[in-house]
């Protein structure tokens, strides 16, 4: 799981990188812009001091005892919440949670069904909202599978579609909130 630390002054968040090519860490600390197109694509474009060129980097890999894991989802939505603009009204929804407007690539499936590629519209650590070609229907349980970059394993988590809406293209907008998971 990456490691991150963030700071409200700036709104900036530091993350550990990790080169494609040589391998070599470094901790950075990005602009909002930069965040989001990591947290969107999964890379960035860097200079590489070991490899002495513009390489892919990505989330870092760190090394974790078992008391120590970070589910990535959390910390993408924490983080992902330094970046609500300042000033920005609040929410005057039922939602418990704020949601923050992060484009990530994730897997869709029915339980037992075929998976779909889609992107999310927002995600909070509670829920998310993602665009889809699928017919989907309030009350129906998904699987919601998050490939992280270099991640050993992917985060996978059942959630329950609680909205359903006409988004364009004959496509819908679907709103699911996730299962809390076992502890």
């Amino acid at each position: 799981m990456p490691r991150s630390s963030s700071t409200r002054n700036g709104k900036s968040v530091g993350v550990e990188l990790e080169c494609d090519l040589c391998q070599a860490h470094e901790t950075v600390v990005l602009s909002p812009r930069k965040f989001k197109i990591l947290s969107s694509t999964w890379h960035l474009d860097r200079e590489c001091a070991e490899c002495g060129r513009t390489t892919l980097w990505r989330f870092a890999e760190a090394a974790v005892s078992d008391n120590e894991q970070v589910n990535f989802w959390d910390w993408l939505a924490a983080t992902g919440e330094f970046f609500v603009p300042s000033g920005a009204e609040p929410q005057h929804e039922r939602r418990k949670e704020r949601r923050v407007g992060l484009n990530v690539p994730l897997r869709i499936a029915r339980l037992g069904g075929p998976e779909e590629s889609v992107i999310s519209e927002n995600i909070s650590r509670s829920g998310l909202c993602f665009t889809s070609s699928g017919p989907y229907t309030v009350g129906e349980t998904i699987q919601v599978t998050l490939r992280p970059a270099g991640a050993a394993v992917p985060v996978i988590q059942s959630a329950t579609i609680v909205r359903v809406s006409p988004a364009t293209d004959g496509k819908l907008f679907c709103g699911a909130r996730l299962e809390p998971r076992a502890v």
